[in-house]
């Protein structure tokens, strides 16, 4: 055997363990997309994008634990405007367009609370599916960071996910 096909499947699995990431789901904030219970594959490589799924360490408090993993949805990014809400369907607008969000239910998809929040370069902003029950960053809409969640603070964004 040479030290080549000792070495390679090494490497390859160091490259995995840090390239990508498990965690399990440990509440409903993202039902219907994720229950409570489900076990998550993220990367932690990318930079997400509108409409993904992530991981972030919560800064804020929202889940009542600080520095917990949360998975949130990606609503807005970096020079993004997030407006709550389109009248008459409740639904978010982010840059004067309705969002399109067939997960978030039909009710208020937004919410009940109106808000306009401009992200930061170098940040996201989330919502967890389940907008009726999801500690969120509407949470911190008239905070400094208006709820904008740093890019830093992200520990992946969902690839994969089963369960729960």
């Amino acid at each position: 055997m040479s030290i080549a096909a000792v070495v390679a499947p090494v490497v390859f699995g160091l490259v995995i363990a840090t390239a990508f990431g498990v965690a399990t789901v440990r509440n409903d904030s993202m039902s219907p997309t994720l229950h409570s219970g489900a076990t998550v594959v993220f990367d932690r490589w990318s930079t997400p994008a509108r409409g993904d799924v992530v991981l972030v360490v919560d800064r804020e408090g929202w889940s009542g634990t600080p520095d917990t993993l949360l998975v949130k949805r990606v609503v807005g990014v970096g020079g993004d405007v997030v407006i709550c809400c389109e009248a008459g369907s409740g639904r978010l607008l982010v840059n004067d367009h309705p969002l399109d969000e067939p997960y978030a239910g039909e009710v208020r998809p937004g919410g009940d609370i109106p808000f306009r929040v401009a992200v930061p370069d170098g940040a996201v902003w989330v919502m967890g599916d389940n907008r009726a029950g999801s500690a969120d960053s509407r949470l911190s809409v008239s905070e400094p960071g208006h709820g904008a969640v740093p890019l830093g603070d992200l520990r992946g964004t969902v690839r994969l996910w089963w369960g729960g």
